[in-house]
């Protein structure tokens, strides 16, 4: 390098705030394995409502988790971060480009978000140490919706396609980490009677992401739940 030659900056790695027992923490985390996105991250404890903290709300305003920090640039909430993550990663988006397939996609992301969050949110407290407990008549008000969602997805699965729509895409994103969250709680009986979404998930989790690394690994453990430990991705 010259006298006056320019130092090449090393690329830093975006900072993440999330929590590990929350579903679309663990949806960014398996955006950022399945981009190649290396991600550092830190604890918000919903649990202490760490959400409504002044230090926290400084940063996301209506106290929205996950919130993801690049450089001077921050945004918070699952689907922002999603797709930030999503650009800011190695190779293609995952946003399909055909509009019959960006639409498909989009139905499964919201079904995913409206039906099968709730649920997981639920199980996922009931199974966290000094969480509070989300009743019985709540707990099957959710599963209900999930399994209603399951049987519906399912159904558009039944004809053997690979993915949820099209190539790899959002929807799988919301979907694995919805589905994996389920079987930490106990639940993993809930896609037995869906043998296309049971095949389907196999199939995701042995999925390598842009930097030739697993990405199901990316997502939290029960330990890390039970624990309130929140992984990088590296």
């Amino acid at each position: 390098m010259g006298l006056f030659g320019k130092r090449k900056q090393q690329p830093t790695a975006l900072q993440m705030r999330g929590y590990p027992g929350d579903p679309g923490t663990n949806k960014c985390l398996l955006m950022a394995a399945e981009r190649g996105a290396q991600l550092e991250t830190l604890l918000v404890d919903l649990g202490e409502r760490a959400c409504d903290s002044p230090e926290y709300r400084a940063l996301s305003p209506f106290g929205k988790v996950p919130c993801l920090r690049d450089g001077d640039f921050v945004i918070s909430g699952t689907p922002a971060v999603l797709a930030y993550l999503d650009i800011k990663g190695k190779g293609n988006s995952l946003n399909p480009k055909k509009a019959s397939i960006l639409a498909e996609q989009n139905f499964w992301v919201d079904l995913a978000q409206r039906l099968a969050d709730p649920a997981v949110t639920g199980l996922i407290a009931n199974v966290t140490p000094g969480a509070a407990r989300v009743s019985s008549t709540q707990l099957e008000a959710g599963l209900a919706g999930l399994t209603q969602a399951l049987s519906q997805l399912n159904a558009a699965m039944s004809d053997e396609r690979s993915f949820i729509v099209g190539q790899y895409s959002f929807a799988d994103i919301h979907w694995t980490a919805c589905l994996h969250l389920c079987v930490l709680a106990g639940e993993q009986a809930v896609v037995e009677p869906f043998p296309a979404v049971a095949a389907w998930f196999e199939r995701v989790k042995s999925r390598k992401g842009a930097n030739g690394q697993p990405t199901f690994t990316s997502l939290s453990s029960l330990d890390e739940v039970q624990q309130k430990r929140l992984k990088s991705v590296a």
